[in-house]
């Protein structure tokens, strides 16, 4: 009996002395970086970016290290507090930022020591997890994102529509969203599989997530937009992203 006690203890502190169990990839649990305000974590590995039978979207495996993204996109009130002048059309101080070109979309993020997102960093944060058409499942929905059919032809506060998994809202609708890279269609079909950042150059900037003047099929969670960097339209706006310290 006492030795049966024993071994129970001893076993118990070699729990405690163990420390924290390790997650699969080697990561002790719970480590994951705190996110700075109005941002969350999303976490590093390995997601299928793309869309089966799009011509501009062919899937592909791309593993991306942690990073922290807004969870929502830039307001008018945060974007003049920084830039001093508000370029939006469809004016509110809670309604995000439209009518930003790219270069200035850019200038804000490091203006608040952020960058804007990769491509391939909005698609893994919007995505949440899933390989559906949009976050939420196959079939559009109003509950999750502003589009043609109910937004009254305007954008709309942030925030007010249900969010993915990551917590992240309008990533579908609301307005289109710049990232860093330059476009190029079949830039899909050679994309390095860690840590893709774009073309090295090109005309057209790539914007993600549809609008609140798009359809259903421009809200899908692949859908990918281009313009040049430094045309103005108030279907455009942006968030920023952010480096995440590299877990051990």
């Amino acid at each position: 009996m006492r030795y049966g006690l024993w071994m129970r203890a001893f076993l118990l502190a070699c729990c405690v002395w163990a420390g924290p169990a390790l997650a699969p990839d080697g990561v002790r649990a719970n480590e994951n970086p705190e996110a700075p305000a109005g941002m969350v974590y999303i976490p590093a590995g390995t997601f299928t970016m793309g869309l089966e039978g799009a011509s501009n979207k062919f899937p592909h495996k791309v593993f991306l290290d942690g990073f922290f993204i807004d969870t929502h996109e830039v307001t008018q009130e945060e974007y003049v507090a920084i830039r001093g002048a508000n370029p939006s059309k469809l004016k509110g101080e809670n309604r995000p930022a439209d009518q930003v070109t790219w270069l200035e979309a850019n200038a804000y993020c490091k203006q608040v020591d952020k960058r804007l997102p990769t491509e391939a960093e909005w698609e893994k944060a919007a995505r949440a997890g899933t390989q559906t058409l949009y976050y939420w499942g196959d079939e559009h929905s109003g509950d999750h994102a502003w589009f043609e059919d109910n937004s009254g032809e305007a954008t709309h506060p942030v925030g007010q529509k249900t969010p993915n998994a990551f917590g992240l809202y309008d990533v579908s609708g609301n307005v289109w969203e710049w990232v860093t890279d330059w476009y190029d269609k079949t830039y899909y079909e050679r994309s390095p599989p860690a840590n893709p950042q774009g073309p090295e150059t090109g005309t057209e900037k790539t914007l993600r997530g549809g609008s609140w003047y798009s359809g259903a099929r421009h809200q899908m969670t692949a859908t990918r937009f281009w313009s040049e960097p430094h045309i103005r339209n108030s279907n455009f706006g942006f968030r920023c992203a952010k480096d995440a310290p590299k877990t051990p």
